[in-house]
């Protein structure tokens, strides 16, 4: 018996000096075992998992894209974690894939840089692209080739090439001018297009809806003598809001909103009171993937330079008001509860399109970026 007892406590103390020894010399546990060590501290899903590189990183929690003069990029918190270096003019054209996997923007010699945000990869494609990008689901954009071409690419595949994803026939209209893309999101393609003399502004549009191979649903014409340039869809595109300038001189003119349903019933909203002497635009529209639309409204006197900053609004239901707190900005986006990014208007530069991107957390403002005409929040993926 005492033997027995003898090897048993012998067993014990060799397979505990044999454990402390593996721990100290950082020996790692057969393929398959629940052991953590080793530097990068991933577990393998299958013991056929290589276990010395970890998987591109996905979206864990809400990340930032935006576009600057000199770079496309993405921030995660006050980092800006990847770019895409390019020249970029300030536009109304969307920002991010549906899926957030891609950054994307059109240079200003038409050509496409992305930021692919899982392995934070930033490239200029050699692809010309149309005046105006939209999104076509998942990782894929769109833009408008004359005479009626909706063009598309998948930028999740590296070797892809501009498709045709759709032939669009617009209703023949004598002396009609070529047809625009405004917008394009949630499976719905919205265009424009000119079909009366036009104005000295450039206007009247006339609106059309696609969605799916179906015929263009004509929205009615749009009650502005300017051309309308700033517009965003639902993230389910089935509602429309664009903005109207009603120009009533070279340099003056007043500001409106209109919000249109998949069937073409629309509501107007005048942004500005009824002052002759006063002008008012609507810089920057925005449909975030949760909440109301909004938009960042500019106003000042005729004939005088803009003197005050722009203001940002929302659309609740039958109204328009400003958004609580009241809030100076081009452009705002609610990152993460109590955080959100801001594009500052440059002080004594309230009519340039781009400014300041901040990061706001309580009363803190960090600064991010100058020179910023967009932004984007990019959800976590699925």
């Amino acid at each position: 018996m005492k033997n027995l007892l003898r090897h048993a406590v012998t067993a014990v103390l060799f397979g505990l000096v044999a454990f402390l020894v593996a721990a100290c010399t950082g020996v790692q546990s057969p393929p398959g075992s629940t052991s953590t060590s080793g530097s990068s501290g991933v577990k393998p899903s299958s013991p056929f998992d290589p276990t010395t590189t970890a998987p591109p990183p996905g979206l864990d929690g809400p990340l930032l894209a935006y576009r600057a003069a000199d770079e496309i990029g993405v921030v995660e918190g006050t980092n800006v974690i990847a770019t895409a270096k390019g020249a970029f003019t300030p536009s109304n054209d969307l920002l991010s894939t549906e899926d957030g996997h891609f950054v994307f923007a059109r240079t200003v010699d038409n050509q496409l840089a992305t930021i692919d945000v899982r392995n934070r990869r930033g490239a200029t494609r050699p692809i010309p692209v149309g005046p105006t990008l939209g999104t076509a689901g998942g990782s894929a954009i769109v833009w408008w080739e004359q005479p009626n071409r909706l063009m598309r690419l998948d930028l999740a595949d590296t070797a892809a090439t501009p498709q045709v994803m759709q032939t669009v026939d617009l209703p023949p209209v004598p002396q009609a001018g070529d047809p625009r893309l405004i917008v394009a999101r949630g499976g719905t393609v919205v265009l424009a297009r000119v079909e009366t003399a036009p104005s000295p502004f450039g206007g009247p549009d006339t609106l059309y809806a696609v969605r799916g191979p179906g015929a263009p649903t004509s929205l009615g014409q749009a009650d502005a003598n300017s051309p309308v340039s700033v517009a965003r869809l639902s993230p389910d595109g089935a509602a429309l809001v664009y903005a109207l300038y009603r120009a009533t001189g070279d340099a003056c003119g007043t500001a409106a909103v209109a919000q249109s349903d998949a069937d073409g019933t629309q509501q107007t909203f005048d942004v500005a009171g009824a002052d002759p002497a006063a002008g008012s635009r609507i810089t920057k529209l925005w449909w975030p993937n949760e909440g109301p639309p909004k938009l960042s409204l500019t106003t000042w006197r005729c004939g005088q330079p803009q003197t005050d900053p722009p203001v940002v609004w929302q659309l609740t239901g039958d109204q328009i008001a400003q958004v609580s707190p009241p809030t100076s900005a081009l452009q705002t986006a609610e990152v993460a509860p109590g955080q959100r990014a801001l594009i500052l208007p440059h002080s004594g530069g309230y009519a340039e399109p781009a400014g300041a991107l901040v990061f706001e957390e309580s009363s803190r403002r960090i600064p991010i970026k100058d020179d910023v005409d967009a932004i984007a929040v990019l959800e976590p993926s699925p």
